[in-house]
């Protein structure tokens, strides 16, 4: 049995089917442009209600936070390679991948 096969089993990713390399880490699954146009959005909206009403710019800041919160309870997570950057989502997560290493990341 190859070493695909045997991640096709347990639908495990241990090592990148792209580049092979075995060093991959764990992250959220969340679109860095959508975080991004939140940041974005609520801060300029919070700039404009500052002007009239501070309680209403800092209810727009909280506002903010707990779309965050709510986000990050609902997201799933993706293993992602350090050298290529390919994604693998739906399959197990491997608890040998831990978080990410900007050491690691510097050596690609």
């Amino acid at each position: 049995m190859s070493i695909e096969t045997g991640m096709r089993d347990r639908n495990m990713v241990e090592h990148c089917a792209v580049c092979k390399r075995r060093e991959l880490f764990i992250r959220k699954d969340f679109p860095q442009r959508l975080g991004a146009a939140i940041v974005i959005v609520f801060g300029l909206a919070a700039i404009y209600a500052f002007t009239f009403n501070v309680l209403i710019g800092w209810s727009i800041l909280a506002g903010a936070v707990l779309l965050d919160l709510l986000i990050y309870l609902v997201i799933g997570k993706v293993t992602t390679c350090y050298a290529c950057r390919a994604e693998y989502r739906k399959c197990n997560l491997n608890p040998t991948h831990e978080g990410f290493d900007l050491a690691t990341s510097e050596k690609y």
